[in-house]
Parts: C-alpha cells; structure tokens; sequence
C-alpha cells in the first residue's frame, strides 16, 4: 500500500505530461524491468487458457487507467479519487452473487469501515453537480474493470508465478494504452529527462512493488481485500505530501483515514 501512495506524489512532478501517457509509461517501463528480470531468473511462459486471462486482465487494467484519468477531464479530483477507488464494491458483489462466496462478517464490516472513512475523507468536496455526471460514470466505470482484472488475476495466479503475470499483464496494459493514445491524439514522447526519470519511478515503486505486491497476494487472499489495500492510498498520500510539500492533514482526514485504516486491518486479517 505504501508503494502504490507514492504514485499522486510522484506524478506531482510530472505536470506536463498527459495522463495517459502517465499511464503508458508507468506500465511500459515496468513491464520492460520485469522482462529484463525475467533473462536473469527464467520464468515459466504463460500458455493456453491463463495466458488468454492475462491479456484479458491486461486489456482491462490499460482501460482502468484511461477510464479514470478520462473521468479527472469530466469530474472532479475529489470525485473520481473516490468513485475511482470502489474496485472491491465490484469484487465483492462478484464474489457473493456470481462466484457464490461466503465472506465473513469481519470482511464485510472492513469493507464498510474502509468506505466511510473514505467518505469522510471527501466529505463536502464531493461535488454532486450534474455537469458532472459523464465524469462519475466514468470513474465508476474504471473500479467496475479495475474490480474484473483482480477477479481474473485470482484464477491465473494460481497456477503460475507473480513476475510471469505480471510482465505480461503490464506489457498488455501498455500496448492498450498506446492504442488508445493513437486514436485520442495524446503525445507519448518529447519529454525532459527529469520527467522520464519520473515516469521510470513510477513504473518502479508504484508498478511493480505496488501492484506487484498485490498480484502476488492475490494468490493467497480474496480479491476483495486486494482491491481495498488502494483505499488507504490517499492517507499515505497525504502524509507524505505533509512531510514533502508541508500540506496541511485536515480534521476530517485523520479520522476518516483513522477509520478507514481499522477497516483495512480488518480486511488484512481475511484470507
């Protein structure tokens, strides 16, 4: 969860360059380290039906991406942050209704927890304008495939290693990035070497350790508990940003992020 927190303080510093292209290159750079990393330690390649799944979970990962920062033109920060981070909503009524899972009384209650203490943490900025309403489609649209590629990532992951997933759930990811750049007009390159250093970061810490992490723990725990860890995001977030940028934590968020941290424990504790 850390790892994925330093991704907003990261991208801080990279506010010329377009969101998709953001999103293309966090995933492209961490998709080549992971191949890289696949000559020095070899890697049982994906085939037949689980490598089908991956480029599926691929494709919806690199629409994930689009779709929310597509949401940011149309809607809010405030509201696409937390339309954007209702992935384990999806999982969870995935779970129950489609898979026929029993969760505990103990993960519903985290999951509950975790969502008010996000909601407070919005609270009054949470704009319910109409003219708004594309944008929070859009971003709730993003959590429903976002929610579907950790529901996939479960099955495929149970039969084969975190880097062969992951290398090829990226590198699919990108290429669908770089598609939709194509077709929206968005310029992938021309930047300075400073923001490419950025761009390199982020498919370091928030890519592969981040998302990294949560694909290999999938394996082991529901995907609903996966998908909740980037709830804790923007309180990671904000106390970095306090630490780095001296922006001040308000009231609501110590204790929205005080809730939604018990309601993460209680979700960590789940299998």
């Amino acid at each position: 969860m850390l790892a994925v927190s330093t991704s907003p303080i990261i991208a801080r510093y990279l506010e010329n360059v377009p969101a998709v292209a953001i999103s293309f290159w966090r995933m492209g750079f961490g998709a080549l380290i992971l191949w890289g990393v696949s000559f020095i330690k070899k890697q049982v390649p994906l085939k037949n039906e689980n490598l089908k799944r991956t480029l599926i979970a691929g494709i919806l990962l690199g629409i994930h991406f689009a779709l929310f920062f597509g949401s940011i033109k149309l809607t809010s920060i405030a509201n696409a942050t937390f339309l954007g981070t209702l992935a384990p909503l999806f999982t969870f009524f995935i779970e129950k209704f489609i898979l026929k899972r029993n969760h505990s009384n103990a993960l519903v209650l985290g999951l509950v927890l975790a969502i008010c203490g996000a909601t407070i943490i919005i609270g009054n900025r949470f704009d319910f304008s109409s003219n708004y309403t594309i944008g929070n489609l859009l971003a709730v649209a993003c959590s429903g495939f976002l929610g579907m590629a950790f529901i996939i990532s479960e099955n495929v992951r149970k039969e084969v290693g975190t880097l062969s997933y992951s290398r090829t759930l990226f590198s699919t990811a990108a290429v669908t990035l770089f598609v939709i750049a194509f077709f929206t007009g968005t310029v992938l390159t021309g930047f300075s070497s400073y923001e490419f250093g950025g761009l390199l970061l982020l498919g370091i810490i928030p890519t592969i350790l981040g998302h990294g992490s949560m694909y290999y723990a999938i394996r082991y725990v529901s995907p609903t508990v996966v998908a909740s860890a980037p709830m804790g995001e923007p309180i990671l977030a904000s106390i970095m940003a306090w630490f780095l940028f001296q922006e001040t934590v308000g009231f609501a968020t110590v204790i929205g992020g005080s809730i939604t941290l018990i309601g993460l424990f209680l979700l960590a504790r789940q299998k």
